[in-house]
């Protein structure tokens, strides 16, 4: 396949399906000017309008194998008559066991007790209360500057995004701030003057910052914090929600740096959300932690256990960091041909770049949207490019081509939207 676009953007069933959206979710956030139509293969796929695009998003990094793989393509087939949505906390399918067999596969070790659930925010929100009712005396967390946990109450406590709308108006849980530097060990000294360590609930920590700017740690800090979160019996949780099940060329991102975490939060990659410890970590009052649908839909179940599978058994760790490793030449060379781009950096297929501003930035999103490349922002400036893991150097180059194109035409745009439906054509922001 190749992107190619055959309708303005976006097109009439898209433009349709948008403005109906736009006028009854409640929780409308501009989306990208296209709906998906279910069709596709690998890392290409069509919209509503037949319009051809090459995912560079992965739904947020959640399509680790790309549109309709084989292998998921056949799980689906098999449950076909099977009902697929259980009450996971009190009616348990195999599929529970089977994904959480698998999981523990992958796990650091020591790490073999997991709390399935629906989505990443809750895995984060999960691993906040075990450490609570670990820390007896809990009465402060400790997140990152820029950081991104989630939007439920407590995830959104821990967050500290630029984006002031996520968090206005919400109470809180009581949260202290480390720079995402190598200063941040000097700070977490200061604030153990502040607080006795029993008084600290968790330090949270993403081990690449995600919505917050792609930011990249250095292995001293990482390893710093931990060894100081470790003297001082303070729980130290890695969200992995983004950066773990592959994404940059290890399973879990916190393996490049040498650091096992006490809790661990995924979700995305491995399509259901997951909060993991070792067993001791969790509390053993029944329904301490529960939730109907704690797991989701057993085809949720299913196609983690596959994706897993697929992932060990064709390599793709391998060609993440081949890839990987290739799209991050191509970045620097692109710097170096164009002043724009700035902060090249990532790890894996988890990479990023930035433009000289905001509004730059979101006109690259839209140019590229227009020829068929779908790409997402983070922090102010970034533009965050995260394909799926089966990713080619021939789908790169495409990939490449077209963000040439579309910078060359964010001083003077080829296009003009016209209407009011999409505002996306005007801000380019999806605003996740």
């Amino acid at each position: 396949m190749k992107a190619k676009v055959i309708t303005s953007i976006p097109g009439p069933k898209s433009k349709k399906l948008l403005a109906y959206n736009k006028e009854h979710n409640g929780g409308w956030s501009v989306p990208h000017p296209f709906v998906h139509s279910g069709q596709g293969e690998g890392c290409y796929f069509k919209d509503a309008d037949g319009n051809t695009f090459l995912d560079f998003a992965s739904q947020v990094s959640s399509l680790p194998l790309g549109y309709n793989h084989p292998a998921l393509q056949a799980v689906l087939k098999k449950y076909k008559t099977t009902p697929i949505k259980y009450a996971g906390q009190d009616f348990l399918v195999k599929e529970h066991n089977e994904l959480l067999e698998e999981l523990f596969t992958i796990t650091p070790s020591g790490m073999n007790a997991a709390f399935l659930i629906n989505s990443g925010a809750e895995a984060v929100e999960n691993a906040i209360k075990i450490c609570m009712r670990k820390q007896h005396h809990a009465k402060v967390c400790i997140s990152f500057k820029n950081a991104f946990h989630g939007r439920t109450l407590g995830a959104l406590s821990l967050t500290n995004t630029a984006k002031h709308q996520q968090k206005e108006d919400y109470l809180a849980i009581p949260t202290e701030r480390l720079p995402f530097t190598d200063e941040a060990p000097e700070v977490l000294d200061h604030l153990l003057t502040k607080h006795k360590p029993e008084e600290i609930a968790c330090v949270i920590m993403e081990p690449i910052q995600g919505e917050g700017g792609y930011n990249v740690p250095s292995s001293k800090m990482v390893q710093k914090i931990r060894a100081m979160t470790k003297q001082m019996n303070i729980p130290f949780i890695a969200d992995e929600v983004q950066s773990g099940m592959g994404r940059t060329g290890e399973w879990w991102c916190m393996q490049h740096y040498n650091v096992k975490p006490d809790v661990m939060a995924a979700a995305k990659a491995l399509q259901v959300g997951a909060t993991i410890a070792n067993k001791e970590m969790f509390p053993t009052q029944p329904g301490s932690i529960s939730s109907t649908w704690g797991g989701g839909h057993v085809l949720d179940l299913a196609i983690g256990i596959e994706i897993i599978r697929v992932i060990k058994k064709k390599n793709l760790l391998l060609n993440v960091k081949k890839q990987g490793k290739y799209l991050m030449q191509c970045l620097r060379e692109l710097a170096r041909e164009n002043v724009n781009v700035r902060n090249v950096r990532g790890v894996g297929l988890m990479t990023a770049f930035d433009l000289p501003t905001g509004k730059m930035r979101n006109d690259l999103v839209i140019e590229a949207v227009k020829r068929g490349l779908v790409v997402i922002g983070c922090g102010m400036q970034g533009i965050r490019l995260i394909p799926p893991y089966i990713i080619t150097k021939k789908e790169i180059d495409e990939a490449m081509d077209i963000i040439r194109a579309s910078l060359k035409a964010c001083s003077s745009p080829l296009f003009q939207q016209k209407g009011p439906v999409c505002d996306f054509m005007e801000c380019g922001e999806s605003h996740t």
